[in-house]
């Protein structure tokens, strides 16, 4: 048992859980000023990765502390930027900007962070993740059986990142194995509801997938952010160890669908035992 590992996972939660949600949306979710592409010198995943990734125990910043540092840090990039994109604007109408881009990376990095740690604290296959990967497209790198994985932890999606050449296709020759690790932000009675609603079988095989996913593999913390449960990691990583057995291209690009349907195959065959 990684003690370290499960102290950290808890620590973390218990800062996930603090974070005042439905403030921040009443304050940012109308704001999106600042959209266009950030310059290299502005890109916030280094100070997250800073602020939120650790191997050790620590004390995590709140996000109003987070991004004070990284505005004071950033001012002369910054400023660059505003005579570019917001020459006239004040720096009250551009901070607030700023503020809710990063709010909105931040959530989504902070998400997977979850998982990472869950990761670390069940498995026994070692994992690391880092800015660097990130900016690559790779949320995550296991080792898993000798054989290096990369995973990308993705909110719920119908569209196919493979099929839309997205950012993960475009990596798979580096792998031998790219798996998409899906999570939801619906409620499992909204999911049961869409079950009954819609009318393509391969959409309602979907909903019964994500389904899956919200009632047994995450949970909802009060503050209503969306962290993992144990079983979730731990099934990844048994499904990478049969994939890896069952492999036969020099790489695979395993979708959220055919995880997630695998997992669950599993499931059902394991309680028939």
């Amino acid at each position: 048992m990684n003690t370290a590992a499960h102290t950290i996972l808890a620590q973390f939660e218990k800062f996930l859980e603090s974070i005042p949600l439905e403030n921040y949306r009443n304050e940012l979710l109308s704001v999106k000023t600042v959209e266009q592409d950030l310059p290299r010198s502005l890109n916030p995943l280094p100070a997250i990765y800073g602020a939120y990734w650790t191997d050790t125990v620590k004390e995590f910043p709140s996000y109003e502390q987070f991004f004070t540092q990284w505005w004071e840090s950033k001012l002369p990039a910054i400023d660059e930027f505003v005579r570019k994109y917001f020459w006239g604007c004040s720096w009250e109408f551009v901070r607030l900007g700023f503020k809710a881009r990063l709010y909105r990376t931040a959530i989504s990095v902070l998400t997977q962070f979850h998982f990472c740690y869950a990761w670390k604290a069940y498995c026994v296959s070692p994992l690391t993740a880092s800015w660097e990967l990130d900016l690559k497209g790779v949320d995550a790198e296991v080792v898993v059986e000798g054989v290096k994985i990369a995973l990308q932890i993705k909110k719920e999606t119908y569209r196919s990142e493979a099929g839309a050449g997205g950012r993960f296709a475009r990596r798979q020759q580096e792998y031998p194995m790219v798996i998409e690790i899906p999570y939801t932000l619906t409620r499992p009675q909204e999911w049961l509801q869409r079950i009954q609603r819609v009318r393509s079988e391969s959409r309602r095989e979907q909903a019964r997938l994500f389904y899956l996913c919200a009632s047994h593999f995450q949970r909802w913390l009060e503050n209503g952010f969306v962290v993992f449960n144990p079983e979730y990691p731990v099934a990844t990583e048994q499904f990478i160890k049969r994939r890896i057995k069952q492999r036969t291209a020099s790489s695979e690009f395993l979708e959220w669908h055919s995880v997630i349907a695998d997992i669950q195959n599993q499931r059902v065959e394991e309680a028939a035992e």
